[in-house]
C-alpha cells in the first residue's frame, strides 16, 4: 500500500513507549509493511532500555545501551521507570539535584528518535504514533507535554494503547487468523499481560474488543534468571507450570485462532509444555516488536485510510462506544448526519457543524450505542430561544467529550444575517453514555 509521492519517499513512525525497554517501527511509502529499528546494524536488537544515566560531578547524560553500560561500570547515577516517573509528577532526584520527570522522559524519547539516523531523516516523517501500555488522561498529558517540547516537524502526532496496536496489527494480518479469539501475552520477566481480541461478526461494522488482564505469577524481577544452571532449570519448570495453568483458564470453552508470546520474557525458551498446549489449539507467533508495528500501522492509517479500515471498529476502554448524530431536514427528506462517530479516543472526539432548526426550541440528539445496548434520543430544551419564523433559526451545535462517558454539548444562537441578529444565547447540557 503506497502513500505520499513515490518520487519524495516519506515515513510514518510507530513508537513503543514502555517503562523498560521502547522500540521505534518505521514505514515507507514504497513498503507494506513496517520494519523496526535495530539498535544494532544487521541484527534484530528492537529493544532500547528506556532509562538514562548522569555522569557523577558532570553534567553528561546517557540512554539506552549505552547507559546501561556506565551502570554497569558503575560511574554513573541511573535513572529508571521514565514513564511512570513522568506519570507521578513528583520531582525526581538525580545525585544533589532535581529533574522535571517529564523533562528527563522528553531527553530520553528525544535521543531514542535519533537512532533513526541510521535509517532515515524526521524531517521525512509524515506521522508519529505514540502506544503504551496505559492510556489514561494523565498519560495523554504526559505525552502532550513531551511532544510539543520535540518541536517535530509534523503535526501528525497521535497515541493509542498498546490493546489497539495489537487491533491494528491484526488489521493486516492473513484472514484466517481473524476468525475466533486472539491472545497476545506480553511478559517481561516482571508482570504478564495477556490480551484477548474477540470479534463481533454480527454488527457492521465489526466490532473488534480487547480484554488486558494482569499476572504476577511469572514475576522475577530485576535481576532475571538465575545464572547457576540447577536454579536456571528449575526456574524455567515453575514458570512453565505457572504458565500453562494461566493458559488453559485463558483458553478454556473459547475457540482460539492464534496466540502471540511477545516480549524478552519468552527468550529462554522456557515455555516448551506451554507452547505444546498452545499449539493444539491454534497457532502460535513468538516476537516482540507487534505493538511498535502495529503503532506504525496505525499511523499510516490516520493519514491515509485503507479499505480494510471501515470494515473494523475498535471499542476499547478509551473509545466511544456509541454514534453520535442528528436527523436534519435535506431536500424535504430527513437524513442522518453523524456528529461522533463510536471508535475515536474519547480525548480526540469532537465536532462542529451550523444547523436550521424549526422554532420549537428542542434539539434532538441520537445515541446509537454499539455494545448492544438500545438507542435512544436525548432532547436538548432551548429555553428562552428567540420566536423567528421558519427556516432562519441558525444554530452552531459543538460537541466534546470530557471522559469516556461524557459528552459536553454547546449550542450558540448564531442569528441569521442582519435581519435576525444572534441574541448571544448559550445553551450548555452535559450527556452520559453509560
Amino acid at each position: 500500500m503506497l502513500f505520499g509521492n513515490s518520487d519524495d519517499k516519506r515515513f510514518v513512525l510507530g513508537y513503543d513507549l514502555g517503562d523498560k525497554v521502547s522500540q521505534i517501527s518505521f514505514l515507507g511509502s514504497d513498503a507494506d509493511m513496517p520494519e523496526t529499528l535495530s539498535v544494532l546494524a544487521g541484527a534484530e536488537l528492537y529493544n532500547i532500555p528506556t532509562v538514562l544515566c548522569k555522569r557523577k560531578d558532570v553534567n553528561q547524560w546517557y540512554f539506552g545501551k549505552e547507559a546501561v553500560r556506565h551502570i554497569e561500570d558503575d560511574d554513573v547515577i541511573p535513572v529508571y521507570n521514565l514513564v511512570s516517573a513522568a506519570r507521578d509528577g513528583k520531582p525526581v532526584t538525580v545525585g544533589d539535584s532535581e529533574y522535571d520527570p517529564t523533562a528527563l522522559l522528553t531527553l530520553f524519547v528525544k535521543r531514542s528518535l535519533s537512532l533513526l539516523a541510521m535509517e532515515l531523516t524526521l524531517e521525512k516523517v509524515e506521522a508519529i504514533m505514540f502506544t503504551t501500555r496505559l492510556l489514561d488522561n494523565r498519560m495523554v498529558q504526559v505525552l502532550n507535554a513531551v511532544t510539543s517540547t520535540l518541536e517535530l516537524k509534523t503535526r501528525n502526532i497521535f497515541y493509542q494503547s498498546h490493546e489497539e496496536s495489537f487491533f491494528n496489527y491484526m488489521l493486516f494480518q492473513p484472514e484466517e487468523l481473524m476468525h475466533h479469539t486472539i491472545v497476545a501475552c506480553d511478559y517481561d520477566l516482571d508482570m504478564l499481560n495477556i490480551y484477548e481480541m474477540s470479534l463481533n461478526h454480527n454488527t457492521t461494522p465489526i466490532v473488534a474488543t480487547i480484554e488486558n488482564t494482569e499476572y504476577s505469577d511469572l514475576k522475577l524481577g530485576r535481576e532475571g534468571f538465575p545464572k547457576d544452571a540447577t536454579l536456571f532449570h528449575r526456574t524455567c519448570d515453575r514458570l512453565d507450570d505457572e504458565f500453562q495453568s494461566i493458559m488453559q483458564k485463558v483458553c478454556e470453552s473459547k475457540t482460539i485462532s492464534t496466540v502471540f508470546l511477545l516480549g524478552d520474557g519468552f527468550k529462554e525458551k522456557w515455555a516448551k509444555r506451554s507452547i505444546e498446549y498452545l499449539c493444539r489449539i491454534g497457532r502460535v507467533f513468538q516476537g516482540n516488536n507487534l505493538f511498535s508495528k502495529g503503532a506504525t500501522i496505525a499511523a499510516r492509517e490516520r493519514i491515509h485510510p485503507s479499505k480494510e479500515t471501515p470494515k473494523y471498529v475498535f471499542l476499547g476502554e478509551d473509545k466511544l462506544k456509541s454514534n453520535i448524530g442528528i436527523e436534519l431536514l435535506k431536500c424535504g427528506n430527513e437524513v442522518y448526519h453523524a456528529l461522533l462517530d463510536a471508535g475515536v479516543n474519547w480525548y480526540e472526539a469532537q465536532s462542529s457543524m451550523d444547523v436550521i432548526i424549526d422554532p420549537s426550541g428542542t434539539l434532538e440528539i441520537e445515541i446509537t450505542p454499539l455494545t448492544g445496548k438500545s438507542p435512544r434520543i436525548v432532547k436538548l430544551f432551548l429555553d428562552g430561544l428567540e420566536d423567528r419564523p421558519k427556516g432562519v433559526t441558525r444554530l452552531r451545535v459543538s460537541l466534546k467529550m470530557s471522559s469516556v462517558t461524557e459528552v459536553d454539548i454547546k449550542v450558540q444562537d448564531m442569528g441569521f444575517g442582519e435581519l435576525f441578529p444572534s441574541t448571544g444565547k448559550v445553551w450548555e447540557q452535559t450527556i452520559d453514555l453509560m
